[in-house]
């Protein structure tokens, strides 16, 4: 069992059913299933938690009902929520479209940007980061010191991010010439794998010797949401058990596909029968 720590975001996913996808001017039916929860923190989380992981996470929500919800339901699953803050307003809702090829669009009310006040400095095997924001890279280069740090790539390529391994989506690095030079500007001298995912194309990872491809599962899509955030959890899950990156991203994708099979934002139970048989 690996010591996790995730700073990452716990949602309140609602999710409308669309009967065909999004356009202009369009005049759509949908179903409404309700809310779920989602968020990188859980979607990450739990996989990792299937896979025999402490799982500690470390986010904020409001003092509402909503917040006290997501802390029960990731309470429930077995995360540690002892690093959770609430701050005194709303949670908020995140308006989640799926449409009926499985795709989705997220819709999120504009919500504040800030860190938990206390922030653990202690060792753990890993710390993964999906976090908006550059504040957060100070505590990451402590943490690298002596911790795996797993990075999400910034939203808009500008924030650094010191970590040994940057996830990132093709469509993310689309306006970049040199992939593994960027990543190195954000990430800095410590990067080892920047792991770039093309979705239906596969997955390709880079070092300063290597480029890896692999290419994606065959899956019928049904829901998207949280396909990338279940893969960072199999590409932590195997390099915390010093796999060879070729197996580290065939086993991740495996991860992403189960949850494209299934009508959830966290992973599916197909993805825990697999772990517990798989071991």
């Amino acid at each position: 069992m690996a010591k996790i720590r995730l700073l990452a975001n716990l949602n309140c996913d609602h999710v409308l059913l669309l009967d065909e996808p999004l356009h202009a001017g369009g005049r759509l039916h949908y179903k409404d299933q309700g809310r779920r929860l989602g968020g990188g923190g859980a979607n990450t989380g739990t996989g990792l938690l299937w896979a025999g992981h402490e799982v500690s996470i470390l986010a904020q929500v409001g003092q509402d009902a909503t917040g006290n919800w997501l802390l029960q339901e990731a309470s429930n699953l077995g995360l540690d929520i002892r690093h959770i803050e609430q701050f005194d307003g709303e949670t908020g809702e995140l308006l989640v479209l799926v449409d009926d090829r499985g795709e989705r669009t997220i819709l999120r009310q504009h919500r504040r940007l800030a860190l938990p006040s206390s922030l653990p400095s202690s060792p753990v095997d890993c710390l993964y980061v999906n976090y908006e924001g550059a504040e957060v890279a100070t505590y990451m280069a402590q943490m690298a010191k002596h911790s795996l740090v797993v990075s999400q790539y910034p939203k808009g390529g500008k924030d650094a991010r010191p970590c040994q391994v940057m996830i990132a989506s093709a469509t993310d690095l689309a306006q970049q010439q040199d992939l593994w030079q960027h990543a190195q500007q954000l990430a800095g001298p410590g990067l080892q794998w920047l792991v770039v995912t093309h979705g239906e194309q596969g997955v390709e990872a880079f070092s300063a010797q290597q480029h890896l491809q692999i290419p994606a599962r065959m899956v019928s899509v049904v829901d998207a949401t949280g396909a990338g955030d279940a893969f960072a959890g199999g590409v932590i899950h195997g390099l915390l058990a010093d796999l060879p990156m070729a197996t580290v991203l065939t086993q991740a994708s495996q991860w992403a596909a189960y949850t494209l099979s299934s009508s959830s934002s966290i992973p599916s139970e197909q993805l825990k029968h697999y772990l517990h048989t798989n071991g």
